[in-house]
């Protein structure tokens, strides 16, 4: 017997989760932190994505904390940061992991500002340097 209904669950579920898994390029290949990769530590806020708030404190120790605002939305990580050629990639903890709606996948190195590209695959707005 046909159910139309699970189909129906399945195609929506695959349709919604196929920008996660279908490019490569949405996240940056995890290796070894580096020490070379501590010009890269330091404070950054969100610029280019209108009404959110987003901080991301990369450590010279290969950690980071990033929260986001947006609406009623509030999300936070911490975990663990590295430098793959161009990109920088972040593995929240599986504590903060299993709650992110919203979380940086990859962010693309850019003269002095890091390009986002989110979990569902679109790249909106830059973490810019904080200045002391």
């Amino acid at each position: 017997m046909y159910r139309p209904i699970s189909a129906i669950l399945f195609a929506l579920g695959f349709c919604c989760t196929a920008p996660l898994y279908a490019n490569d390029q949405t996240f940056c290949k995890e290796v070894q932190f580096q020490a070379t990769n501590q010009t890269w530590a330091g404070h950054y806020y969100l610029q280019g994505v209108m009404e959110v708030g987003s901080e991301l404190l990369l450590q010279d120790n290969g950690k980071f904390k990033w929260y986001l605002a947006v609406g009623s939305l509030d999300q936070y990580a911490e975990g663990t940061w590295w430098k793959n050629g161009n990109c920088i990639g972040l593995k929240a903890l599986p504590k903060y992991k299993k709650h992110l709606e919203i979380f940086p996948t990859r962010l693309e190195i850019t003269d002095t500002h890091l390009t986002v590209t989110w979990l569902d695959g679109s790249q909106k707005g830059a973490y810019i340097r904080a200045t002391p």
